[in-house]
């Protein structure tokens, strides 16, 4: 069976916009990937900071618990 040309320039017009949607969704893919990564890191970034900063709260409540038992230890 002979295609039109018609009919072959509108299968060449679908073959190029199925080789360009498959290429966008590669490029789609590889960025959700990379942000999946950098999403993670970030993830545990914040949890780190979370423990300095519990960390440091501790520490911070402790001091005034400190003086005031070394107060009345004084008396």
């Amino acid at each position: 069976m002979t295609s039109t040309p018609k009919l072959r320039a509108a299968e060449d017009s679908w073959e190029q916009w199925q080789i360009f949607v498959l290429k966008e969704l590669e490029r789609l893919n590889t960025n959700y990937e990379a942000l999946r990564k950098e999403t993670g890191k970030i993830h545990t970034e914040v949890a780190t900071l979370k423990v300095k900063a519990g960390m440091w709260g501790a520490v911070g409540a402790a001091i005034p618990v400190l003086l005031m038992l070394a107060v009345q230890l004084l008396r």
